[in-house]
C-alpha cells in the first residue's frame, strides 16, 4: 500500500518545499519594501526639518548623481553574481540597493505630497499582488510572451527617451498607462519564473541565490508599478 504512497507522498512534498521557497521570495521583497518605506520616511522628515539627510546633500550635492550609478551597478552585480556570490552577498546588495531607493524616494512626499504617494502604493499592492497571484497559479507558459513584454520594455525606454525632447508626450497619460500595464505582466511573468528557478537546480547555494534575485526582481516591479500609478495620479489631479 505504500508503495502506492509513495508518488503522492513526493508530490505533495514537492509542492510544500517550493511554496515554501517562494514564501521565503516574497518575504525577502516585503523587508526590502520596509526598509525603503523607512529610509524614504526618515529621509523626508530630515528633508523638511533640515536634518542629516539635507546637511549632507546641501553640502555634497553631487551624492544625487551617485546613488543611481550605485543602484545600477548593484543591478548588474546581482545578475552576473548568482553562481559567484555566496547568499549572504546577495542579500547584503539587495538591501543596499533597498537603502538607496529609499534615499531616492524621500523626495517623492515633498513633490506629490503624502496622501498622493500613499494612495499610489495602496494601488500599486492591490494591482501587484492580483498580477503575482496570476503568475502563480496559472497553467499558461509565459514565457511565450517573453519577447512581447522585452519588445515592450524597449519600447518605453525609446518613449521615455524621447519624451524628454517632446513636452506633449512628456505631459501625456500614455506613457504612464503603457509602463503600468506592461510591468503587470512583467510581474506576472516574474513570479511564474521563480517556480522554474527553484525546479532548475539541486544546488543549495544557487538556489538561495535565485531566491534574492527572485525577491530583487519583483521589488523592481512593485517599484515600477508603484511610480506609474504616481504618475497617473499626480497627471490626472493636475488636470482637474
Amino acid at each position: 500500500m505504500s508503495e502506492y504512497n509513495n508518488p503522492q507522498q513526493m508530490y505533495y512534498e514537492a509542492q510544500g518545499s517550493l511554496k515554501s521557497y517562494i514564501a521565503k521570495v516574497f518575504v525577502h521583497m516585503g523587508l526590502a519594501l520596509l526598509v525603503t518605506a523607512a529610509i524614504s520616511f526618515f529621509g523626508c522628515y530630515s528633508f523638511v526639518n533640515g536634518g542629516l539627510f539635507y546637511a549632507v546633500l546641501s553640502r555634497a550635492s553631487w551624492l544625487l548623481y551617485v546613488v543611481p550609478v550605485a543602484e545600477l551597478g548593484i543591478a548588474f552585480a546581482m545578475g552576473f553574481g548568482i553562481t559567484k556570490f555566496s547568499p549572504a552577498v546577495c542579500t547584503l546588495l539587495f538591501y543596499l540597493y533597498a537603502v538607496l531607493t529609499g534615499l531616492t524616494f524621500s523626495v517623492l512626499p515633498l513633490v506629490y505630497g503624502l496622501g498622493t504617494v500613499f494612495t499610489a502604493f495602496l494601488f500599486a499592492a492591490v494591482l501587484f499582488v492580483s498580477c503575482a497571484a496570476i503568475g502563480y497559479t496559472t497553467n499558461v507558459d509565459m514565457t511565450k510572451f517573453s519577447g512581447l513584454l522585452m519588445g515592450g520594455l524597449l519600447a518605453l525606454v525609446l518613449m521615455t527617451v524621447i519624451s524628454m525632447f517632446v513636452p506633449a508626450l512628456r505631459e501625456s497619460l500614455f506613457i504612464g498607462y503603457f509602463g503600468l500595464i506592461l510591468f503587470l505582466g512583467i510581474t506576472a511573468w516574474d513570479t511564474q519564473k521563480i517556480k522554474h528557478f527553484y525546479m532548475s537546480t539541486t544546488d543549495g547555494m544557487i538556489r538561495d541565490n535565485l531566491a534574492v534575485y527572485g525577491a530583487f526582481q519583483l521589488y523592481l516591479d512593485f517599484i515600477n508599478i508603484f511610480l506609474y500609478v504616481l504618475r497617473i495620479l499626480a497627471r490626472s489631479r493636475s488636470r482637474d
